[in-house]
């Protein structure tokens, strides 16, 4: 074979891979426009739910921070401890909702009586 046969060869080679590509071309860009349809698909989908589950911790957040009074009455052999450790959540302090009853109360010393109404804040999630 001599150069310019060779030439030619490569030619028609190359103009039949072109040839090709643009056959296959809209075939690519139909896989390009899934693609993107699916990756925006999971955007929307992925805020959506995102968007949806951080509503609910909001309002389990909102919740938990809502306050209700309820009213007590003590009997004999209560404490403000048993009370407060009655209506405090597990992962909270007593000691705070100790001061608070106190504090709401009027109870400077700590000493209640049989016969007593307290007030005592309540999480709402708790009632």
């Amino acid at each position: 074979m001599t150069i310019i046969q060779e030439r030619n060869d490569v030619q028609t080679r190359v103009r039949r891979r072109r040839r090709r590509n643009k056959n296959n071309r809209p075939c690519k860009d139909m896989r390009r426009g899934l693609i993107v349809v699916s990756v925006c698909l999971v955007m929307v989908f992925g805020g959506y739910f995102g968007v949806r589950g951080e509503l609910n911790l909001n309002n389990g957040a909102f919740a938990a921070e809502q306050t209700i009074y309820k009213t007590v009455t003590v009997y004999q052999g209560d404490t403000i401890w048993a009370i407060a450790a009655a209506y405090t959540e597990p992962s909270k302090d007593v000691r705070k909702l100790i001061k608070e009853i106190c504090d709401l109360n009027d109870v400077s010393s700590g000493k209640i009586y049989p016969g007593q109404v307290l007030i005592v804040p309540v999480p709402a999630n708790m009632a």
